[in-house]
């Protein structure tokens, strides 16, 4: 089902990436849809769950980690801190959220640089 799912999701972000380029802007427009968009499926696939109890495991295994993991990771981590936030454990949802935007730009930033440094 993870597997499946991942299948679908990867292609469906690729066919975005796609179509973005074709609007011909230099911005990543592709990711941006990709992210804004799988958190919008995510926020009411977890509705759905929260409020209906919807899905068999497997199928949640399909959207949730296969489908919305391929497709962005970036709607598991504001799911993540949302679930942080839900639970009051809002300094931590903060934490969280700095930690992975500022301290993701951090270590892109020291991986680039380090291979700069080999590649001279």
């Amino acid at each position: 089902m993870v597997a499946s799912g991942g299948a679908a999701g990867a292609l469906s972000r690729w066919g975005i990436g796609a179509a973005a380029l074709k609007l011909g802007q230099g911005a990543p427009i592709g990711t941006l849809a990709a992210n804004l968009l799988g958190c919008l499926l995510f926020g009411m696939a977890k509705a759905a769950v929260d409020a209906l109890g919807w899905g068999s495991p497997e199928l949640r295994m399909f959207v949730f980690t296969g489908f919305l993991g391929a497709f962005t990771t970036f709607s598991t981590f504001e799911a993540d801190a949302f679930g942080l936030w839900q639970v009051d454990q809002r300094g931590w949802a903060i934490a969280y959220l700095l930690g992975s935007v500022v301290g993701g730009l951090a270590m892109f930033l020291l991986g680039f640089w380090m291979m700069q440094k080999v590649s001279q």
